[in-house]
């Protein structure tokens, strides 16, 4: 049976310091409390209060705000009398129907599955954790939504409306639908779920319960 110890340090579980690469265990954190390097004194983690909590209470308001911004047009435009609304989907397939199978296909995956598959995945993944039931599944399933994290472009989806918007608000008549502002939120909410989830804490809890 081959072993990864060199000196009593299992290379399984110590890590090197990002600043000096020395190899060591972090220990647990509690609350509050930070772990340096004991060779630099580099950060290398820290525990951020309640960050599972407020990650999932976040999770399932961009959930819902999801869903609103997908149930109701993003704008309106009325051109000789003629009223037209536009929703995520519409604009998906507007891409399809103007034979821009490719463009289409990127905007169905950038702003409706990969944001959707976040939410819920990451939901699932805290709900699991707050419940204390874990399945075999959940570190893989973490790993792959922090690796589709760079995917979710709602961003440019936005820019892309509002300079859209600049350049027919001239010749038509703009209406702005309640989904437009449920997807400012939105894309508000995901931001600050970047950056208050620590996957640390996550993967923490995965450890203590492969342990």
């Amino acid at each position: 049976m081959m072993r990864y110890e060199t000196g009593g340090l299992d290379y399984r579980t110590a890590r090197a310091c990002h600043e000096c690469d020395l190899l060591q265990y972090i220990p647990i954190l509690k609350n509050r409390e930070v772990a340096r390097c004991q060779r630099c004194k580099a950060l290398l983690k820290r525990r951020h209060v309640m960050s599972l909590e407020r990650s999932l209470a976040f999770s399932i308001t961009g959930l819902i705000l999801f869903i609103v911004a997908n149930m109701f047009p993003l704008v309106s435009l009325k051109a000789l009398g003629v009223m037209q609304h536009g929703t995520l989907f519409s604009a998906t397939l507007s891409l399809f129907e103007a034979e821009m199978p490719f463009l289409g296909m990127l905007m169905l995956f950038t702003t409706i599955l990969f944001p959707l598959f976040s939410l819920c995945g990451t939901i699932y993944v805290l709900l699991s954790i707050r419940m204390d039931h874990y399945s075999h599944w959940i570190a893989p399933m973490f790993r792959f939504l922090r690796s589709t994290d760079a995917w979710g472009m709602l961003e440019i989806f936005l820019l892309a409306l509002i300079v859209a918007a600049v350049k027919l608000v001239d010749i038509t008549e703009l209406y702005v639908g309640v989904s437009l502002y449920a997807f400012l939120l939105l894309i508000l909410t995901l931001t600050i779920l970047s950056i208050i989830l620590n996957p640390e804490d996550v993967w923490d809890h995965l450890r203590k319960h492969a342990k």
